[in-house]
């Protein structure tokens, strides 16, 4: 497929006109649900924009994706991350995109080292998992190379960021963030407003809907037509109807 221009925003992009976004050309919005707190690296707060900007994009029919801002050092933190995303953010909600896990922390994991950052990533992955959704890792080439160990999350999509020219050959990407404050594409702007932009590689929405993933059913993608069956189920008596006087 050819790639398809989206752009993550946060709280820190807040009053951004997602009318301008739509004409400006985003497909896809990544928006992030919540963090980890620096004071202790533990608390979790929900991004005080995620319900506004969620019900935007369904608005303006952009589809979307989430990101967790994680500082999780174990395996257990990683899940607890995982847990509170999915009870506070993901539940009655549908998504097009990934669940993104941001892993970039220098006061917690980047001294933690890279075995501790991978088993909470896995953590996290493997909860949101089994909850039913298209999980992914969003890290720099130097975090992907020197504290992560991909030979163990090779079954996860990757989100590289890389503000660069041209899309880097490795790790291969899903997605890849090729600017933010620094852009050498385009502007750095979109709908007046300075945010990360982003390709992606994949069909993602076909993915979700297609696997029933993200918050998508059958019921979903094939709509209850209630007066449909109502209809059916009268054609049927009918016809048992007949039978039983013949």
């Amino acid at each position: 497929m050819e790639k398809v221009f989206g752009i993550d925003i946060s709280k820190y992009q807040k009053g951004i006109d997602f009318s301008k976004l739509k004409k400006e050309g985003v497909k896809f919005i990544m928006m992030r649900a919540g963090y980890t707190g620096a004071t202790d690296g533990i608390s979790k707060y929900k991004d005080e924009c995620f319900e506004s900007f969620y019900r935007k994009a369904k608005e303006y029919e952009i589809p979307v994706g989430v990101y967790w801002y994680s500082r999780a050092t174990t395996y257990e933190l990683g899940k607890k991350e995982a847990e509170y995303l999915y009870k506070n953010c993901l539940k009655g909600h549908q998504f097009e995109y990934p669940i993104a896990i941001d892993v970039e922390d220098n006061k917690y994991q980047k001294v933690s080292g890279k075995k501790a950052i991978t088993e909470a990533i896995q953590g996290f992955c493997e909860y949101i998992e089994s909850k039913g959704y298209y999980v992914m890792i969003y890290a720099s080439r130097n975090w992907f190379k020197n504290y992560i160990n991909l030979e163990k999350l090779n079954k996860y999509d990757i989100w590289l960021a890389s503000w660069s020219s041209s899309k880097p050959k490795t790790p291969i990407a899903g997605i890849w963030q090729f600017g933010g404050e620094t852009n050498k594409l385009r502007s750095n702007k979109i709908a007046g407003i300075t945010c990360d932009q982003n390709y992606a590689y994949k069909d993602y929405p076909s993915i979700m809907k297609e696997k029933s993933l993200n918050g998508y059913s059958i019921s979903f993608i094939f709509p209850f037509n209630k007066n449909l069956l109502t209809s059916m189920i009268k054609l049927i008596q009918k016809a048992w109807k007949r039978k039983s006087q013949d």
